[in-house]
């Protein structure tokens, strides 16, 4: 009896140790743990890309446009998206950078550098292509 209690009370202790390791988050994001993981799924890192900034209340959310499409390597032909939206982990990092893009017409300039992981919806779409979210390491000015 005592063995086995003693077993039991080892496996558990284990089991909660092995358990705690596999639920922290990822610190480079390869499984979207930075923005929304039970929706999202990890696409590619990007750096210095060229972008502009757009949100309220000229969208309902703030996003950036892109001077290229992503992701580099589609899953499929035609699976590509030159926007993104701004994961709420990272919203803080825009505070004092200005709205770039004020309307629903194409950015005609692209006046900041961002960097960080993109993340796609992994649920149910509407349409077949990619609804990219952007976890922002890094967003500069450019001249």
């Amino acid at each position: 009896m005592k063995r086995t209690l003693i077993s039991c009370a080892s496996a558990l202790f284990f089991l909660a140790v092995f358990n705690c390791k596999r639920d922290k988050p990822d610190p480079e994001c390869r499984d979207a743990s930075c923005c929304n993981p039970f929706f999202n799924a990890y696409v590619e890192y990007i750096q210095d890309e060229p972008a502009s900034l757009t949100g309220p209340p000229y969208f309902s959310n703030y996003s950036f446009n892109f001077s290229r499409k992503f992701p580099s390597r589609p899953l499929r032909e035609g699976y590509v998206a030159d926007r993104s939206g701004i994961c709420e982990k990272s919203l803080f990092k825009i505070e004092g950078f200005p709205l770039t893009h004020k309307s629903k017409a194409g950015p005609d300039s692209f006046p900041y550098r961002v960097s960080g992981k993109l993340v796609d919806w992994t649920q149910e779409k509407l349409a077949d292509l990619p609804i990219l979210t952007l976890y922002i390491d890094k967003i500069e000015k450019i001249n």
